[in-house]
């Protein structure tokens, strides 16, 4: 099964910007308030994950199994196991990727590391809270059983690369459960985190270590 990396299938340009919010509604801006609030006390995170990669042209979608591991203020782990291995390190300013080659993980030196830890970011802010970093999207939001905020494109030269961006929170937990780009009618991609632990200290090793 060909494996299409987060960084290539969510399409790189949509995800190197956020989101403004509109104004003048008091109760949107009370909850998002709130809301911001709340992912603010978020000082770790790990889950797992599913990515699926759907495409008008594929009897059925991509998928990619993980994990991923946030420590504040910037260290994250975010790691494919299947089908195939890679991981993606931050810490302490320093980003690293290993592909598995060989039998074993090799450093990727290829250079799209710098793309994926600009992918990952984004994903920390979101789960962070930090929703209202750049104004290249406008957003919705509507509060129900979750919280959904959705992310349109203001700039219409992004029409045919990404027509949304939804984001799926828990309220009780103020987490990120789900992200899902769409492209097109027919193309999207999805992660739906899964086993989400808040605030629970990660070792050290875990951002550095390979194995």
């Amino acid at each position: 099964m060909r494996v299409f990396p987060l960084y290539r299938h969510i399409g790189v340009i949509s995800l190197l910007s956020l989101l403004v919010f509109p104004t003048g509604n008091a109760a949107f801006a009370d909850s998002l308030e709130k809301l911001k609030k709340d992912a603010a006390q978020i000082q770790s995170i790990q889950a797992s994950f599913i990515q699926s990669k759907h495409m008008k042209i594929l009897a059925k979608p991509l998928l990619s199994e993980g994990v991923f591991y946030y420590q504040a203020p910037d260290s994250f782990r975010w790691e494919y196991l299947k089908p195939l291995k890679s991981i993606v390190l931050n810490h302490k300013g320093r980003t690293k990727r290993y592909i598995y080659s060989g039998g074993k993980m090799v450093e990727d030196k290829s250079g799209g590391v710098q793309t994926m830890k600009i992918v990952l970011d984004e994903i920390t802010a979101w789960m962070k809270g930090r929703f209202d970093s750049n104004p290249s999207f406008q957003a919705t939001f509507q509060e129900g059983t979750d919280i959904q905020i959705t992310l349109t494109p203001v700039d219409k030269s992004m029409s045919g690369m990404i027509e949304k961006i939804v984001i799926s929170l828990a309220k009780k937990e103020a987490a990120v459960k789900t992200v899902k780009i769409i492209e097109s009618a027919s193309d999207y991609t999805q992660i739906d985190f899964k086993n989400v632990i808040t605030n629970r200290d990660i070792p050290e090793t875990v951002f550095v270590e390979v194995q």
